[in-house]
């Protein structure tokens, strides 16, 4: 069943789309008609069933009757934050794309020592409004309750302010040294948000990492394998997926 996002708060038992460009989709490309059911999540993550009442090809838009919807939520039960340094070009469309339908609420890159890859000042609202956009479309694709904000910070060092109840860094050097454990035990605190910073292709340097460490940043491992930099965040949202969702007692 496909859903949408709205920029609204749906109200009454009536709701109206004249959003250009989900009209266009809804009534041109897909030829939905009267009678069809979508789903709409509103301004507030509200998910509702809604079935089309009509469609205005004059005056361009698409009335509904709907009402609240009863599923279980799809948000993961921590409220999670992935921080990836820049990679090249599609491999930060391809972590945005799948940290979303593994359920981050909040994807940052950054530049990092090691970095291969730099943004310019003039491109940065270019390229997370890219970025923005293909959170929203794989949110609506694996059916989430809400959109994962993407943000870009110009060096890692913004990231020593974080709040988190877990603050965590995938480190390559805590899995060379063969450490196993530290996740699952922060794990088991059942924290209520976490934090995890990813390094470049290069690595992190071991001045950035410890003074993330002195910030409460914990470092951890990520089994014995070394991953890729795209692959360690989708293994980490994994992990906590497991543990919060399919493992929950």
């Amino acid at each position: 069943m496909e859903q949408y996002f709205v920029n609204q708060t749906i109200e009454r038992d009536s709701f109206r789309i004249s959003d250009k460009e989900l009209y266009k989709h809804l009534a041109t490309v897909l030829r939905h008609k009267s009678g069809d059911v979508i789903y709409l999540v509103d301004d507030k993550n509200e998910l509702y069933q809604a079935t089309i009442d009509q469609v205005d090809t004059e005056n361009k838009f698409v009335q509904f009757n709907v009402k609240k919807s009863s599923k279980p939520t799809t948000e993961l039960p921590i409220d999670v934050t992935i921080a990836c340094s820049l990679s090249k070009k599609d491999k930060v469309e391809w972590i945005t794309q799948k940290a979303t339908e593994l359920g981050a609420k909040k994807i940052i890159f950054f530049n990092s020592q090691y970095s291969i890859m730099n943004w310019k000042a003039n491109v940065v609202e270019k390229k997370i409004v890219r970025l923005q956009e293909i959170a929203k479309n794989a949110a609506q694709q694996s059916k989430r309750r809400m959109i994962p904000k993407v943000s870009y910070l110009k060096d890692i060092s913004e990231l020593d302010d974080s709040t988190d109840d877990l603050k965590l860094i995938a480190y390559e050097e805590s899995a060379k040294d063969g450490e196993t454990s530290i996740l699952a035990q922060s794990l088991a605190s059942q924290p209520k948000s976490a934090i995890c910073i990813f390094g470049p292709e290069g690595g992190l340097s071991s001045e950035e990492v410890t003074d993330l460490q002195n910030n409460e940043f914990v470092s951890i491992g990520l089994g014995p394998r070394i991953m890729r930099a795209e692959t360690a965040p989708m293994y980490f949202l994994s992990v906590l997926s497991y543990n919060y969702e399919l493992n929950a007692k």
